[in-house]
């Protein structure tokens, strides 16, 4: 249905006023998230003895949620955004705590609850909720000299990897770290402070390397080449060269484990070739270069500090999880947003995708359009 521009519904103000490059780059990756979770899930549904649509089924109801979230968050004005996120990022904390306690344990790691029958995973909501409080708290710093919105940010980073660290969740600490120290980069913080935020990640590794068995062996057996993953899914690319094999007629996926989440972008590349995994990436680049483009045209630091710092650790997640699928980096049980199979990973980057389309939205003076627009039916009723 065709809107017009002199509609001036809700639906109509929001079509005019978004934008429609990030909005459509969006629906393509939800179209292709639908599409590949069925050459992926299919099978690994069946090795675990559940039905062959069982992943294929959830991932469309994921999609389909997550389609609504950020037609959602989209509406809503950036006062309010901020409430919104600091209400989250308060109930993410509690169920981050909770979680250590009553949630579930998987290789390793206890980072998932049940709600309602469903795996739910408290830290991937950290990543649109503290990215926007962090946003509000620089903004509050460079405008008021006597609010310390730095030292209130700092606080809130290390209790969030104090959290992380319990699990233990390794990739989110280091995504959370980086784009804190982003954010801060771009309020323009002193280079000696900058040094000191890079030196934070490795701080990270070392510690997790002497300290978490999983992490130990990971890092040892990339650097030995003894990954069994990571040949598997080297092999896959392989094997898919330019054009791919076929939806479902990849073989590699059946002997990488969580194929249709950690390894997706393999299992991707040998079933529909390179070429599509090249147009995967140019749509995520999309995503981040568009929105540092707006960013880049808006005055308020606030805005710029939300919609560069939701954009950037989409891409890094985004990053993280191709490189380590091309043997770049150690294996990480990071999902590829919208296109791994996951409730959490789906609806979290719902969410970011969601803020990034209000913060982005055009502002529009009502009141000068309105005085057009009289001006306008004036002149139509006097010449007929």
């Amino acid at each position: 249905m065709l809107i017009s521009r002199s509609d001036r519904s809700k639906k109509a103000i929001w079509f005019w006023t978004i934008d429609r490059w990030l909005f459509s780059t969006f629906l393509i990756l939800i179209s292709f998230g639908a599409f590949f979770i069925m050459g992926s899930g299919t099978k690994i549904a069946s090795k675990l003895g559940l039905e062959s649509h069982f992943f294929p089924l959830r991932h469309f109801v994921f999609l389909l949620f997550g389609f609504q979230i950020v037609l959602i968050f989209s509406y809503i004005h950036h006062k309010k955004l901020k409430l919104i996120c600091i209400l989250g990022l308060l109930i993410t904390l509690i169920l981050m705590m909770f979680t250590l306690f009553e949630g579930s344990t998987a290789k390793g790691a206890q980072r998932w609850i049940s709600f309602l029958g469903q795996s739910i995973q408290p830290s991937e909501f950290l990543k649109p909720f503290f990215i926007v409080v962090n946003a509000w708290l620089l903004h509050l710093w460079k405008k008021k000299s006597n609010f310390k919105g730095w030292l209130w940010s700092s606080f809130l980073l290390f209790s969030i990897i104090f959290l992380l660290l319990l699990q233990p969740d390794i990739g989110m600490t280091i995504l959370i770290s980086t784009t804190w120290g982003f954010q801060l980069f771009l309020t323009g913080l002193p280079t000696i402070f900058l040094i000191l935020l890079i030196l934070l990640v490795p701080v990270i590794l070392i510690f997790s390397y002497f300290n978490f068995d999983h992490v130990f062996k990971r890092i040892n057996n990339f650097f030995e080449g003894n990954s069994y993953q990571a040949h598997q899914s080297l092999k896959s690319f392989e094997s898919g060269n330019l054009f791919g094999k076929g939806l479902g007629e990849g073989s590699y996926k059946n002997h990488l484990p969580d194929a249709h989440t950690d390894f997706v972008f393999a299992v991707i590349a040998e079933e529909f070739g390179i070429i599509l995994c090249c147009l995967i990436l140019i749509l995520y680049a999309i995503i981040l270069f568009r929105s540092f483009h707006i960013a880049y045209r808006n005055s308020d630091l606030f805005n710029i500090l939300a919609i560069c710092g939701l954009s950037f650790i989409f891409g890094i997640q985004s990053l993280i999880h191709i490189c380590s699928n091309i043997g770049l980096i150690p294996t990480k049980g990071m999902t590829l947003p919208f296109l791994s199979y996951g409730g959490s990973s789906i609806l979290s980057s719902s969410i970011i995708i969601g803020i990034i389309l209000s913060l982005t939205r055009k502002q529009i003076n009502f009141k000068y359009y309105k005085n057009e627009i009289s001006e306008n039916e004036f002149k139509y009723k006097k010449e007929y």
